[in-house]
């Protein structure tokens, strides 16, 4: 069977536009790997217990009948309570001058966030713009327990590594598959809430519970948290103004 003119001419023609589309798809697909593979990291920090010593401030801080903090207030009082965190502020430095990018993302709720934006950013000697490189992430409550959301501002920001103290922290980064690095959270924060950090250790054993300071020590000897994430050997104990 002889095939018209035309019908040669289309099939030439769909040929090429298939190999086109082949072409394009591979140069996509070519540029997509290049980003995805460079070198520069994308750090996140937890702000309480990790960046800034906060302890004095949440003790401080008005509470409503349920003993829930005011954010609005917490997040307008750090320049009169709170304290950098020397050793996590000379990683933050270290990334920044080697050309990688740093978020701060924390549970803490948005209200008058300008302010902590602004305090860090005279502090660390950084811009620091709210939903630009720093995000507020509240905790959620489903039936009745505490769950993290930072997993959804990590996932937005496609981060490679996230330090926090808590639990939660360490959760979050797990579910956005980002890699967790635990900070030893201050030895004066500890006795003041030990929840939400390897469970409680200031609790009685139990299977909510399960581990006590012995258990703690030895995780720290380690180097390993109970989710398997690093522990980074933050050698910081008295804050100091």
């Amino acid at each position: 069977m002889s095939l018209s003119k035309g019908t040669i001419k289309f099939s030439v023609n769909l040929k090429r536009e298939v190999s086109e589309m082949r072409i394009i798809i591979i140069l996509i697909f070519s540029f997509s790997i290049g980003m995805t593979q460079s070198g520069q990291l994308k750090v996140g920090f937890d702000i309480d217990d990790t960046v800034l010593f906060t302890e004095p401030m949440y003790a401080t801080s008005p509470r409503d009948d349920e003993g829930a903090v005011d954010y609005s207030w917490i997040n307008t009082h750090d320049k009169d309570y709170s304290i950098l965190i020397d050793p996590t502020v000379d990683l933050i430095q270290y990334f920044r001058t080697n050309g990688h990018i740093v978020y701060f993302i924390t549970a803490r709720e948005g209200l008058n966030g300008i302010r902590l934006a602004e305090f860090l950013s005279h502090e660390l000697e950084m811009d620091v713009h709210v939903n630009k490189n720093l995000f507020f992430s509240p905790d959620e409550k489903v039936n009745g327990f505490n769950y993290t959301t930072k997993h959804k501002t990590f996932n937005n920001l496609d981060l490679d590594l996230y330090y926090g103290d808590s639990d939660r922290d360490i959760i979050a980064a797990l579910k956005a598959d980002v890699y967790p690095i635990r900070v030893i959270r201050n030895k004066y924060s500890l006795k003041s809430y030990g929840n939400n950090y390897f469970g409680n250790t200031l609790e009685e054993v139990s299977d909510k519970t399960p581990f006590n300071k012995d258990d703690l020590k030895k995780f720290y000897n380690k180097s390993v948290g109970i989710f398997g994430e690093s522990i980074y050997p933050i050698g910081w104990n008295n804050p100091q103004r």
